[in-house]
């Protein structure tokens, strides 16, 4: 093995002023950089391995300090191994290691990251359109529900106006028609006027309507027929009108009336074939 050494090295620049120059080989001037810097250099097997000083002037480190390179492989270094096979160093020695760029592409670049976006906007496209439809559907379960409402808001106007007309006369009548009934039984008086005294087919009639202050009423059958307003649709407590006989009209077909001597006041089945009704109230 070789050691080089500054004193090595003040020899080799000794021997140059000898008539026998040394041989110089293609690492001759490694060793006299050496000498110089602290730093050597050496090729083998292809490889660069560098070492550097931080100081050129820096001092060699002691004698006897020795580091010793391996190179690897037997045949890698021959050359070196003939030359030098041990150097010394600068204390001061740094190995520069450079580092390599690596390249990182964002999820959102990437094929993979593209689709999820891609499938995200269109969720999200998605519930905004069923948002929008439920909110058309709601929108027109209300519109229906309030014209529900209003339509039934109007009927029952309607209703309520149809019984303001017509609820004093249709309570007044069936109430005439419920006093009649209790005076089913009567007996029939011609001229009658009252339960006590009997009761004729006019009697009967002004007299029920003067208990619920009725009182104008004319008193016979051929006057009654003047007496109200003639109607088609008959309700109960209108006259039943014929000539020469008036009842009082009960509903659903059935009348009551006193109809003559002999016969009490009776509840019956309506036998008038074309009667005229008054309405008198």
């Amino acid at each position: 093995m070789t050691t080089i050494t500054p004193e090595t090295s003040r020899s080799s620049r000794r021997g140059r002023h000898r008539a026998e120059r040394p041989t110089i080989t293609p690492l001759t001037g490694v060793g006299e950089a050496a000498a110089r810097t602290g730093a050597i250099a050496a090729v083998t097997g292809g490889m660069l391995a560098s070492v550097f000083s931080s100081n050129a002037g820096a001092a060699p480190a002691a004698e006897g300090t020795k580091q010793t390179v391996d190179y690897g492989k037997a045949g890698t270094g021959v050359l070196a191994d003939e030359l030098v096979d041990q150097v010394q160093v600068s204390r001061q020695a740094e190995t520069v290691v450079e580092a390599s760029t690596i390249k990182v592409t964002p999820y959102a670049e990437t094929a993979a990251g593209k689709a999820e976006a891609k499938r995200l906007a269109e969720e999200k496209r998605q519930a905004e359109l069923e948002a929008q439809r439920q909110a058309e559907l709601e929108a027109q379960r209300q519109a229906e529900a309030e014209a529900e409402a209003a339509a039934a808001e109007a009927a029952a106007a309607e209703a309520a106006t149809t019984v303001s007309t017509t609820s004093t006369g249709s309570s007044i009548g069936q109430q005439a028609v419920n006093l009649a009934m209790e005076l089913v039984g009567t007996p029939y008086v011609l001229g009658g006027s009252t339960p006590a005294e009997g009761l004729d087919c006019s009697g009967l009639i002004t007299y029920v309507y003067g208990q619920l202050g009725v009182t104008d009423l004319p008193r016979t059958s051929s006057d009654l027929r003047y007496a109200g307003t003639v109607v088609s649709d008959p309700q109960p407590g209108d006259i039943v009108w014929t000539s020469g006989h008036v009842s009082l009209y009960a509903g659903n077909g059935m009348i009551v009336e006193a109809v003559q001597p002999g016969t009490p006041l009776r509840y019956t089945t309506m036998w008038q074939s074309d009667p005229t009704f008054v309405r008198v109230v």
